[in-house]
């Protein structure tokens, strides 16, 4: 089996090259176009926003989880073992709602960077396309993907950046 796919593979290798060398191929830096869009910059600012905001909730309910932990310490030796374990289950019960909080925020926050970052990145691939298509590129590839890019592989991110109005 090891020689069949070590043959095929020293017979086709040639054939793909030839193939190849008659194709454009281009690469483009995508992080670095998606980072300078305006709209990337534009949405990072609200998801920080959204961000700060559940950081403060979360906070102002840890800091009542202290302040209800410290009272229960402080009288912890004058409470019935009723009231004890009444307050304990109070304590659980906001460390839950905290946790709970926490995992909700997340998902809220991932959700609104889907909802923001998809149309953008949308519209970067949709410039690419163009430019590929305009200039005849048979392949475009992701810079951040590539280990090498030789003599017959052109950089196409200023024709996306002029694309896109950047």
């Amino acid at each position: 089996m090891k020689n069949l796919l070590l043959t095929l593979a020293l017979v086709l290798f040639p054939a793909l090259l030839s193939a190849q060398s008659a194709q454009k191929i281009g690469v483009v830096d995508t992080q670095s176009i998606f980072a300078s869009m305006p709209e990337t910059k534009a949405a990072q600012t609200e998801i920080d926003n959204l961000a700060g905001k559940y950081e403060k909730e979360v906070a102002t309910m840890e800091a009542e989880l202290k302040k209800q932990y410290e009272a229960y310490m402080k009288e912890s030796e004058t409470l019935t073992d009723a009231m004890k374990q009444r307050k304990e289950q109070d304590l659980e019960e906001l460390q839950k709602r905290i946790f709970t909080h926490r995992q909700v925020a997340q998902q809220d926050l991932q959700k609104k960077q889907a909802e923001l970052l998809t149309p953008i990145q949308t519209k970067l691939k949709t410039a690419i396309n163009k430019v590929g298509t305009d200039n005849g590129y048979a392949y475009i590839l992701d810079a951040s993907a590539m280990l090498f890019v030789g003599s017959t592989g052109t950089d196409i991110t200023a024709l996306v950046r002029s694309a896109l109005g950047l």
